[in-house]
């Protein structure tokens, strides 16, 4: 028993740990775990006693830790006692302590389980009033951490609270504002009241908040008097009237059945009492523990459940249950069976409601086990696209259900196809489902009659492609690949067609460029001997060696012409060819 408690003093201590290295310092903060302080009244004499409870709101988040720091003025107040025997928390890793020296309130408390409530019991701090004036009650320091494994601190507001000593009595409930009137005669009595109070909207339900809170209620014109009592008997009628009066404050009420009386009165007598009842409980159901029919680890994927609590007040009214991060369902007994579940590791949390809000949560982990996994014997490796005729056998626990998952390259399922094992265990099954090109693989998991999965087997890769229009030498030849192979011939063809005649085209350049060079060179020479001949001429006789230069010149030009008209006929024909 010691070690039992001991360790949990140690996860409790790692969780407040854990939970304050962030604290909350201010009361501006909306949402999550809420701090208070509650007093019956905001007013005391001197020498007054009163308690003030220290409160933790958390409608949410399940929380089972919790610790502050309270400031009070000593001048002003004491602490008498600290009353810790109502508190939600059943183990304290510092003791609540107080000092009245220095005014300060020190606790750090928790919880085995996770609790849930607007109005969840920490102490009951006895405070006596010894000094005039006012003293703020105020957490200077807290944290609030939630049940989540974390220590995840969700403490977001500490609402503060002061209280005014005075030097002479105070009433225990506020004053009640008579209204002057004269009221009409009437000739019946008057109709039960209609009594409003919106803290508290239905008497025939719980509710979990304390708190000063009034009554209202439409007051007819005939009431000479109003006469209300805020007690535990249902059914007394007061007769002792306050005046005529339509709303009444009170003090805030601690946890039962409470009712508030009220009647009318006129000049024919009084009314029927209106017994409104208040039904207030702020205590979270006990702590509970959840236990599996066939331990914490089997292969039976539904486990029933057991989670028995206890609410001595209101009573249960629902549990809730959520496994590992999904939806949380409701469910009215202590007993569930799950629905089945995958194999592997998984955490439940199941909360036990009260029928005033209150929740207390307790979480288990359990494990179920896989059955054996199949075996994949053969299987098709290549298909064609668009054809299907995927075949897979295989072997398992016989006369079981098998499922066929068709996988893509990025792990997202494309058919899924179920069969069943033989009384052997052989199992077969042919896809024809068509698919695309790409490269797949099946998961084989085999399921038997209570539910309960096998895990998963995957298969070679399969892979899918075109089917050949040729197969040349052992090659597989796709029509695309036909296609593709013709595009790039018609594209060779054009490509060395244009080539081949810019090569033409400056060959023929060329073969111009010489045929100019050379006709120019043939005309120089022929011009050379002309001007030779006719430079013997230029005296006007021409002597017997000029004529002879003369006929060896012309000669000469006469070859010249010959030659080059034979190669201007033959460089023309030339140019023209390709």
């Amino acid at each position: 028993m010691k070690f039992k408690l001991l360790t949990l003093g140690v996860v409790l201590s790692v969780t407040i740990i854990s939970g304050f290295t962030s604290r909350v310092h201010a009361a501006d903060i909306t949402g999550g775990a809420a701090l208070s302080i509650i007093t019956a009244q905001d007013t005391y004499q001197v020498s007054d006693q009163f308690n003030a409870d220290i409160k933790i709101e958390s409608q949410d988040v399940g929380v089972n830790v919790a610790q502050a720091t309270i400031t009070f003025s000593p001048a002003i107040l004491q602490v008498v006692s600290i009353d810790k025997t109502s508190s939600v928390f059943n183990f304290w890793i510092q003791d609540p302590t107080f000092d009245n020296n220095t005014g300060q309130i020190i606790f750090v408390g928790g919880a085995s389980s996770g609790l849930l409530g607007k109005s969840l019991q920490v102490l009951r701090v006895v405070f006596k009033a010894k000094g005039l004036g006012g003293s703020p009650l105020i957490f200077t320091d807290g944290a609030v951490t939630a049940s989540d494994g974390s220590g995840t601190n969700v403490l977001s507001v500490m609402n503060k609270s002061t209280i005014t000593i005075g030097n002479s009595a105070t009433e225990s409930t506020p004053k009640i504002q008579a209204i002057e009137r004269t009221p009409i005669t009437s000739d019946t009595a008057p109709a039960k009241p209609v009594v409003k109070i919106p803290l508290y909207p239905n008497p025939a339900i719980w509710y979990n908040a304390l708190s000063k809170f009034t009554a209202t209620w439409q007051l007819p014109v005939d009431i000479s008097a109003v006469a209300t009592d805020l007690g535990k008997n249902p059914t007394l009628d007061p007769t002792t009237s306050g005046g005529i009066f339509d709303n009444q404050t009170f003090s805030a009420l601690s946890d039962g059945v409470w009712y508030l009386n009220v009647r009318f009165y006129n000049n024919k007598g009084w009314s029927p009492t209106n017994h409104y009842r208040i039904a207030i409980d702020t205590v979270p159901p006990s702590p509970f523990t959840i236990a599996f029919s066939d331990g914490l680890t089997s292969d039976n994927p539904t486990p029933i459940m057991t989670h028995k609590a206890k609410d001595q007040l209101s009573g249960i009214d629902h549990y809730y249950i959520q496994i590992d991060s999904g939806a949380s369902i409701n469910i009215d007994t202590d007993t569930y069976s799950l629905p089945a579940q995958k194999p592997g590791k998984h955490t439940i949390k199941i909360g036990a409601q009260d029928r005033a809000g209150n929740k207390t949560e307790s979480t288990a982990s359990f494990e179920i086990l896989p059955i054996a996994s199949p075996k994949i014997l053969s299987m098709t490796t290549n298909l064609f696209a668009g054809e299907g005729g995927l075949f897979i056998n295989g072997q398992s626990l016989p006369n079981i259900s098998v499922a066929l998952d068709v996988m893509d390259q990025k792990s997202n399922s494309v058919y899924s196809f179920t069969t069943n094992s033989d009384d052997k265990g052989i199992w077969a099954m042919k896809i024809d489902s068509p698919l695309k090109n790409g490269t797949y693989y099946i998961l084989a998991t085999t399921q038997d009659s209570r539910g309960a999965s096998s895990l998963p087997v995957k298969s070679e890769m399969v892979d899918v492609s075109e089917r050949p229009a040729i197969v040349l030498w052992g090659f597989s030849i796709t029509y695309f690949q036909v296609m593709v192979l013709l595009l790039i011939i018609l594209a060779g063809t054009y490509a060395f067609g244009w080539y081949t005649g810019k090569l033409t085209n400056r060959q023929r350049e060329r073969r111009i460029l010489i045929s100019q060079r050379d006709v120019s060179s043939s005309f120089n020479v022929i011009k050379t001997d002309v001007e030779r001949a006719l430079k013997s001429w230029e005296d006007g006789t021409i002597e017997n060696h000029e004529l002879t230069q003369i006929e060896f010149l012309l000669k000469h030009i006469n070859e010249n012409i010959e030659k080059l008209q034979k190669y201007i006929i033959s460089g023309i024909k030339d140019i023209g060819k390709k």
